[in-house]
């Protein structure tokens, strides 16, 4: 990956090979760092299921073109949609391939997500993540997002969500 990996490009959708590296990133990193089941995952993280639900980001190595890292930034009216109010957007399943993190594809993700969201007059940006996903809550407030734990979500599973919320305006 090399040089390629310094200076990934994001764009929207994949072509069905994409698709393929897309759903098994986020499998291994949902399913193997026991974030869901790999039901849910074999249910929920197909094309079928989140091309309507989303606009698709992907970042990609700059030459050789494999996913490094991809994110999906929900619709206002998303069967996904768990968290937005009025005036927010919302994303979900930001993941990154395990030799590409810490080199700023998650950021650079999450950005695209925030400024997505700015250029369509959204007044804040919310997404949710688990306790245990270390990383994932430096991330977000490095980025500006503040934690809403009034609007947190219990799960019995142990799979509680935390939210995270960032003002757009």
């Amino acid at each position: 990956m090399g040089s390629d990996l310094r200076c990934p490009v994001v764009s929207e959708g994949a072509s069905p090979i994409e698709w393929q590296q897309v759903t098994a990133l986020l499998r291994k990193v949902y399913v193997i760092g026991s974030f869901t089941t790999k039901e849910a995952a074999s249910n929920m993280m197909t094309p079928e299921n989140l091309e309507p639900a989303g606009t698709l980001l992907v970042a990609k190595e700059t030459c050789a073109g494999a996913v490094l890292g991809t994110t999906l930034f929900l619709h206002p009216d998303s069967a996904l949609k768990q968290l937005a109010q009025d005036g927010e957007r919302e994303f979900r399943l930001l993941a990154v391939a395990t030799e590409a993190r810490g080199k700023g594809v998650g950021e650079l993700l999450v950005q695209a997500c925030i400024d997505r969201a700015k250029n369509e007059g959204a007044t804040g940006l919310v997404l949710w993540t688990q306790p245990t996903m270390y990383a994932a809550q430096r991330l977000y407030e490095r980025l500006g997002f503040q934690r809403c734990s009034e609007r947190d979500v219990p799960d019995p599973r142990g799979w509680d969500r935390m939210v995270f919320r960032r003002s757009l305006r």
